[in-house]
């Protein structure tokens, strides 16, 4: 029985495909292969070399799994739509999450973004190749690696600068990205080259356990995340007023994001930074200046419009940068009740306080027990409100009389005959 023409242009297919993986076996490296299957896919998937890819001894099934039965005569597999995604951790990638706490990438499918994509089928937001790619896999040590620490912020500015993306998924920043290559942090990465300790989006953020912005105890808002870094600050602030009550999970108190800001974290010589002495007062007011935060915890609720209207809070509103701002008096980082001992504004402290070398030094103690926060429309204050009551009246008085003085002069101007 003679061979069909069908059968025998069958044939010669079937031996131009095995030539032609054959051929592209010869031409890829022994280390791209990863094994003899590897021959078949490169056939077609000329793009998707591991050459230098920590997968590069991999078989390209044992990522790109083929479901049972899906082989066929004419192809080396199904069509695409019918192979599953790639799941990084359901042979590999299993590390123990108590031995790399939220590194393991066992953690992703916990993720904001793990959530997204496994859960609700999300298909824009990252998945692990949208982060480390998809064959060009590098380890994060090498510079050249996607993941590397000079590029993170790059590779998270890939979504998280997409108008589209942010918009909607409700992101709350807007321009992450923009405002971090002007901060302290990114100026140190992009400009003066220091990756090894520069912050970087995953420093705060964390790496495969990055949660979203409705988490209570969000990781890139806990002070102990700056703390890493920041070692003797958050020291002092852990056992200041605010930090004491931070860390039992107060959401009342502020945080280092509420005073120095999330991306855009400015040096305190920035004249725009939110830490700046012209700009503390406005600062605090974010808290100080609301009645029912003050209220709450017994503390009056004029402390910042009283400040505002002393000699000291004057003086920075006219742009003195050598007059006391709240941090002078009251600490930085360091802040206490005016009842505890230690506390800068605690009465035993106070002449200590005022008489530093750049303030008033050899204050009297009796001049420096005087109030700074006195309300002057108040009679208990004493002797500033006598003064201003006294300002007072006599301006009522002026205008009065200046009012009267304008009456019979349009009186008498009346009266007086028009001159031909």
């Amino acid at each position: 029985m003679k061979p069909s023409v069908s059968s025998i242009t069958r044939l010669f297919v079937l031996a131009a495909a095995v030539a032609t993986a054959g051929a592209a076996a010869a031409a890829v490296p022994a280390q791209a292969v990863g094994n003899a299957k590897n021959a078949a896919c490169l056939a077609c998937h000329k793009e998707s070399l591991v050459e230098g890819s920590v997968h590069a001894k991999l078989a390209c099934s044992e990522c790109h799994a083929i479901p049972a039965g899906g082989e066929t005569k004419d192809v080396p597999h199904a069509p695409a739509k019918a192979i599953p995604p790639v799941d990084c951790t359901a042979k590999c990638h299993r590390d123990d999450k108590r031995t790399q706490p939220g590194l393991s990438p066992s953690f992703y499918a916990d993720s904001v973004h793990g959530q997204g994509y496994l859960e609700r089928g999300e298909k824009d937001v990252a998945k692990c190749w949208d982060c480390h790619g998809k064959h060009n896999i590098r380890p994060v040590k090498d510079p050249d690696s996607v993941v590397s620490r000079q590029n993170i912020p790059l590779v998270c500015s890939r979504c998280h600068e997409n108008m589209n993306v942010v918009l909607k998924y409700n992101i709350h920043a807007e321009s992450p990205y923009k405002e971090y290559i002007q901060s302290v942090h990114g100026k140190a990465l992009v400009t003066k080259g220091t990756a090894t300790f520069a912050a970087v989006c995953t420093d705060c953020h964390g790496v495969h356990n990055i949660q979203g912005i409705g988490q209570v105890h969000m990781q890139a808002k806990d002070p102990a995340t700056c703390g890493k870094c920041h070692v003797l600050i958050f020291d002092e602030y852990k056992n200041s007023i605010h930090g004491q009550q931070a860390l039992k999970g107060n959401i009342d108190v502020p945080l280092c994001v509420d005073c120095h800001g999330e991306h855009k974290v400015a040096a305190v010589r920035d004249a725009a930074a939110p830490t700046a002495k012209k700009n503390i007062p406005d600062t605090c007011s974010e808290c100080h200046a609301r009645p029912e935060i003050m209220k709450k915890y017994g503390v009056p609720a004029d402390r910042i419009q009283t400040f505002i209207e002393s000699f000291h809070g004057i003086a920075i509103g006219l742009g003195d940068k050598a007059e006391a701002s709240c941090t002078d008096c009251h600490g930085v980082h360091n802040i206490r009740p005016a009842i505890d001992p230690q506390s800068t504004v605690h009465s035993t402290n106070i002449p200590k306080t005022c008489g530093q070398p750049s303030c008033h030094p050899g204050m009297p103690e009796k001049i420096a027990a005087a109030k700074i926060h006195r309300e002057s429309l108040v009679k208990q204050t004493g002797t500033s409100y006598y003064i201003n009551r006294i300002l007072f009246w006599a301006l009522i008085v002026v205008v009065a009389i200046t009012v009267i003085w304008f009456f019979f002069e349009l009186i008498e101007r009346r009266r007086r005959p028009k001159t031909p």
